[in-house]
């Protein structure tokens, strides 16, 4: 009996021996992750929403169709998306421990999981009395300091703001002062909060002052740009941000404040050239402002000064090279024209890097 029970067992070897070879060399082979672990679910809490992965197949040619069907599926699957906090966590205490235990490596994606919580988040409150003490502890590490100071920053909530503004007030060094600066520079919120740190930008303290600043400079909305402006012009003193990489200068307008962005550029004061680059930055809607104004300039002998160094702002995006041929075209300002070719020149040149750059 136990002759017949070892011979069943070996024809059974065998005949799955002969099975796979047999697939093998008909080109069958199980799909890339077919024996793979499902992920688990703490692993897709830190997943970035930007990964992405394939598997590698050597032996594909390029454009087989099967490979590029296998490609889509494997990315589908592989991109996780970053659940809000009140989807993640049940409890305050919960959460505490999520951003401390991300604090240690300075976690983006549980960064991305605080901003912005809702109003529906029930144990929010408690959260945030526990971060704010934490943040503001001098026992606290400065690197752990630093990354529960930006956790305020980006919860859109005006106590959380307030916090920050007033340890930047009571540091004791410079270096405290600048953790909770670099924080207020990244901070969200509703109109609200932006007017709140238009009000820090007239601080004698220059650390909260500048970081004000540059938090409404990073807003790039309606509001932003009205105070900013008021605030620059109010200063008197046009590019004294531009050297330290805040201001007007490096706003970037959204569709809302483009059209006050254009009326500051055509007032053609000490400020506009500032207003220009800000348009700029905004991509083609905010460039076609800037020609506008060029082709259609009252005093043609100040256009030069009120594009200087604007190139600089310049995004190398679709669609640039049909707008300033157009322009070229048109030769309507002899301005506008020096600058549209200026920028084909910028656009040549990056085109030519980056075509080198895959040839090796």
């Amino acid at each position: 009996m136990k002759k017949l029970i070892l011979l069943v067992v070996l024809v059974a070897i065998v005949a799955s021996f002969l099975f796979m070879r047999f697939k093998q060399e008909d080109g069958i082979t199980p799909p890339p992750g077919a024996q793979g672990s499902k992920p688990t679910e703490s692993s897709a809490l830190t997943t970035p929403t930007n990964l992405q992965t394939a598997p590698s197949d050597s032996s594909s040619e390029p454009g087989d169709p099967s490979l590029t069907g296998q490609l889509q599926t494997d990315q589908t699957q592989s991109v996780e998306e970053v659940r809000s906090a009140t989807e993640a966590y049940a409890s305050a205490e919960e959460a505490l421990a999520a951003v401390l235990n991300g604090s240690k490596d300075y976690n983006d994606s549980i960064l991305e999981q605080f901003t912005l919580p809702g109003a529906d988040c029930s144990w929010c409150a408690e959260f945030y009395t526990s971060i704010r003490e934490k943040a503001t502890n001098p026992a606290t590490s400065q690197e752990q300091r630093a990354y529960l100071a930006e956790i305020l920053a980006i919860s859109g909530r005006p106590e959380n703001i307030e916090t920050l503004v007033e340890s930047i007030k009571m540091a004791r060094t410079n270096e405290e002062a600048d953790i909770y600066a670099e924080a207020i520079e990244l901070a969200l919120g509703d109109v609200e909060i932006t007017k709140y740190l238009a009000n820090q930008m007239v601080s004698p303290n220059d650390t909260l002052r500048e970081a004000s600043v540059a938090a409404i400079t990073n807003q790039g909305t309606l509001t932003a740009v009205e105070l900013l402006s008021k605030h620059v012009e109010e200063r008197g003193d046009p590019d004294g941000y531009y050297a330290s990489g805040i201001g007007p200068a490096e706003l970037i307008p959204d569709e809302e404040a483009l059209p006050y962005v254009q009326e500051l550029i055509e007032r053609r004061n000490a400020y506009s050239h500032l207003w220009v680059k800000s348009a700029m930055n905004a991509g083609i809607p905010g460039l076609r402002i800037v020609f506008d104004e060029l082709e259609n300039s009252p005093n043609p002998a100040t256009d030069g000064a009120l594009v200087k160094d604007a190139i600089d702002h310049i995004n190398l995006e679709d669609g640039l090279m049909e707008l300033t041929s157009s322009v070229i075209a048109r030769n309507k300002s002899e301005e506008a024209v020096k600058l549209a070719k200026k920028i084909q020149e910028e656009f040549n040149q990056q085109e030519n890097e980056d075509a080198q750059s895959i040839a090796q």
